[in-house]
């Protein structure tokens, strides 16, 4: 079994969630992040411009996590499927994350920061697995649309965003994972072949 090295940016993000769990953001330092992940000072500010920037690294932390949703795939499954099968695991994630209590306050900052905003990083995990399936299934004829198979991904992610902002916004009075599931099958049901 391969063990996988921590690097020094997982070694700070890894501390600061689990401070940011136990003694909420504001109440945590920089400080207290370099101290107990045994950092230099440097090293933070190579990796972080400042606490605002790891607040916005929660989206590297669910993207860790899909590594065993692709293990589990069914990969005969019609594209569609696999897409809200895709949605189901980020949506309960999210809901059933301990780092929920943290997604109004990164929304809000991510709509204010100047800074590089993670949540839209094409680079992420996220947005390669929707766009794999998505282009997959324009190729085998299961999707079909004028639009290219990034357009088709941007609208997902698109969707699962602002799914996840109104869920915030309304406290989380209710189930991410149900009004998701029926709203992102809406719209693959118009791409579906």
């Amino acid at each position: 079994m391969e063990i996988k090295k921590i690097t020094t940016k997982q070694k700070i993000m890894n501390t600061a969630w689990n401070l940011f769990v136990k003694q909420g953001y504001d109440n945590t330092t920089i400080n207290q992040i370099i101290e107990q992940s045994k950092t230099s000072r440097g090293s933070f500010y190579h990796h972080f411009k400042g606490k605002e920037e790891l607040l916005f690294s929660v989206a590297y932390i669910f993207d860790n996590n899909y590594e065993a949703w692709e293990k589990t795939v069914d990969n005969s499954m019609h594209a569609a499927d696999k897409l809200l099968s895709f949605d189901a695991y980020v949506l309960n994630n999210i809901e059933t994350s301990p780092y929920r209590t943290f997604l109004t306050t990164l929304y809000g900052m991510q709509v204010m920061t100047d800074r590089t905003r993670h949540i839209l990083n094409r680079n992420r995990r996220y947005y390669q697995i929707i766009s794999i399936i998505i282009k997959e299934g324009l190729e085998k004829g299961e999707l079909k649309s004028n639009l290219s198979y990034l357009e088709l991904a941007e609208d997902f992610s698109i969707i699962e965003r602002g799914l996840t902002y109104d869920w915030c916004l309304n406290q989380n009075r209710y189930s991410l994972l149900q009004y998701g599931q029926r709203i992102i099958s809406i719209y693959l049901n118009s791409i579906r072949v």
